[in-house]
């Protein structure tokens, strides 16, 4: 469980798009336990290593989009998250909720549900 599930999800939805890959790599480990599974439509993604690459790949394909948290709720070592996606010309062109179980402190499972973009 953490102490303030806002600030979590607000620190885990930043280090997505951090382009600096030091400091993306320390928030990785801060809030991710070493054998963390991230599971996603482009796939399961397992450890540091790997979501580092997912980041990599989320930048790289969508440069200059940051995520908004929307809402959130927390039960027990759980949170549900939604959120906003895009552009700061569009910042909700994809939208979607993140559900983490967390281990303590950290990560152990990421499920991320992504709504098609509205046109």
């Amino acid at each position: 469980r953490v102490a303030d599930p806002q600030s979590f999800m607000t620190s885990l939805l930043a280090m997505w798009t951090q382009s600096d890959s030091t400091v993306r790599r320390a928030a990785i480990e801060d809030l991710f336990r070493p054998d963390a599974h991230f599971h996603d439509k482009d796939g399961d993604f397992v450890g540091y290593e790997a979501l580092g690459r997912f980041s990599d790949s989320l930048q790289s394909r969508f440069p200059g989009a940051r995520f908004t948290l929307t809402d959130i709720t927390s039960i027990g070592t759980a949170i549900r998250a939604s959120w906003n996606f895009g552009p700061p010309e569009r910042p909700d062109a994809v939208t979607g909720m993140d559900f983490v179980l967390l281990d303590g402190d950290k990560i152990s499972q990421l499920f991320a549900f992504v709504e098609p973009p509205v046109e």
